[in-house]
């Protein structure tokens, strides 16, 4: 399923008017209808029912005026509040507006919230896609009200308060039974706390030509689809061995965070890696031996120090080409012989490789340096290490997801999965939404098994990009099977390794 950006969603509706003559007023029109379609269905069962519907300034106020018309002329009782007077409404929405009156459509009209008869389904058509930053104060109260109100709402296009890029709302959203959003969602309805104030999604066709046949600027937004696993994630060859089912280097570990080593190698295994070896500081391999007991280590001298060293260049090296894929990162700490090491091994290991945690380290307020790999690369940064790697403000990132990381994979050209809510893969002009996943898997550890889940992917055969995307998304269903047990907050990282075969058996077994 496509997902437009705010920008996009203008771009769009201009395309559209200007290239396939196509007026803004009919759009407006076809919008209501859509709109009163889904309002129809959602009173169905009442008998007459009352449907208040509450207009604000612009275009998505003129959806709101034209759903009101249809609705009336189909029979249905429809009060409107305009909260600007009608001196104020303009452009196409005035053209609607005077529809109602000329439907003698009862129309109040003001900032303040004056006293309006119970309905049985309120429309908010307050803000569209447009809205960003702080609500303004005069709205705050009809958010509250409404959300107060105890009755179904339906959202014109997208929840107002809602940021249709970033899913972020300040300080408050509508938080609507059912959203009926115009030519395809908007990367906030998925993003953060968007899924929450959506509820549920009617694209409503209004005209537009068809996504697949234009080019927008900006990424090509895609929610990543389960029948990818379906495609992928058969099961295994009956004369298979193990040598065929992926082998994973896995250089991980150090002092402190002997875990994040052992949690990378057992979510490789769990998820159908038939060899791991697991490089390992010497003084240390006795704690990776007790844990690790499916997979073998490689114990390489540290001098005591717990960590790897620039001087274990060459055996890595030379192990690497054993490998189907690895995984550099997890628990390496940050030591300056560990970063050299990181470093040489990034620009020389030919292997297909994931990039996770302390792995990314070296190459803070440096990310061009990973360009200069010339073998298949995925790198695994939440939005604090995408950050040091851009040097773009943390929140600035959040705030303005969309355009900036369309910015940064401009310059980059590896696949870039990056954890945030929710987790979202890039490739090029490709930007993979993960649906998948939940709060629960806001603990330390998770993203190691990932980033073993990704490299056991790779080991398989499987185009970076694909890996990277099943990874997250069975590692989100994982943690979604367990909350369906044990909640949000009891979860921990090793509670998923047992749970990624039951979930890779839902798709083996198809």
């Amino acid at each position: 399923m496509r997902l437009l950006t705010r920008e996009q969603a203008r771009e769009l509706d201009s395309l559209t008017m200007d290239e396939l003559e196509i007026s803004g007023q009919i759009l407006m029109g076809n919008a209501g209808k859509q709109v009163a379609s889904t309002a129809k269905t959602m009173v169905g069962e009442i008998h007459e029912p009352r449907i208040l519907i509450i207009c604000g300034k612009g275009n998505n106020g003129g959806d709101g005026f034209a759903a009101a018309a249809e609705l009336f002329a189909d029979g249905f009782r429809v009060i409107i509040h305009s909260l600007p007077g009608e001196q104020d409404i303009t452009g196409d929405a005035l053209y609607y507006y005077r529809q109602c009156a000329d439907l003698n459509i009862p129309i109040s009209y003001g900032y303040d919230i004056p006293e309006l008869e119970e309905a049985d389904l309120i429309m908010d058509a307050l803000l569209g896609t447009g809205f960003h930053g702080p609500m303004k104060a005069d709205l705050i109260p009809w958010v509250e009200w409404i959300n107060s109100a105890k009755t179904r709402v339906l959202a014109v296009d997208i929840s107002s308060g809602l940021d249709s890029n970033s899913g972020l709302v300040q300080p408050g959203a509508v938080k609507a039974d059912t959203t009926v959003t115009m030519g395809a969602p908007k990367v906030g309805m998925v993003f953060r706390h968007g899924k929450v104030y959506t509820g549920a999604c009617v694209t409503a066709d209004i005209g537009f030509p068809k996504l697949d046949d234009i080019t927008l600027s900006g990424l090509d937004w895609e929610l990543f689809h389960e029948s990818a696993a379906i495609e992928f994630l058969r099961k295994p060859e009956a004369d298979t061995h193990k040598y065929q089912q992926g082998k994973v280097l896995v250089i991980a570990g150090s002092t402190g965070m002997t875990g994040a080593a052992v949690l990378a190698t057992m979510g490789a295994l769990r998820s159908g890696s038939g060899l791991t070896i697991t490089t390992v500081p010497e003084s240390l391999n006795a704690v990776f031996e007790a844990d690790i007991i499916e997979g073998m280590t490689l114990a390489l001298p540290d001098h005591n120090s717990g960590c790897l060293l620039a001087e274990n260049l060459d055996d890595i090296l030379d192990k690497s080409t054993w490998a189907d894929a690895v995984v550099l990162g997890p628990g390496l700490g940050r030591n300056k012989g560990t970063q050299l090491l990181v470093r040489e091994l990034v620009r020389r290991v030919t292997t297909p490789m994931v990039l996770d945690a302390d792995g990314l380290f070296p190459f803070t307020r440096n990310m061009a340096e990973l360009n200069q790999r010339q073998y298949p690369l995925v790198i695994t940064p939440h939005i604090g290490e995408l950050a040091s790697l851009t040097a773009i403000d943390k929140e600035e990132i959040k705030n303005d997801f969309p355009n900036v990381i369309t910015e940064v994979m401009a310059d980059f050209h590896h696949i870039a999965l990056v954890k945030q809510v929710p987790v979202c893969i890039f490739s090029g002009q490709r930007a993979l939404v993960n649906c998948s996943g939940n709060p629960g898997l806001s603990t330390a550890g998770t993203g190691d098994v990932l980033s073993g889940m990704i490299g056991s992917f790779l080991a398989g055969g499987l185009e970076p990009e694909l890996a990277a995307a099943l990874g997250a998304f069975i590692h989100g269903k994982s943690s979604d099977q367990l909350v369906v047990k044990m909640g949000y907050r009891g979860q921990i990282a090793s509670d998923l390794l047992p749970m990624i075969p039951h979930v890779l058996a839902n798709y083996e077994h198809l």
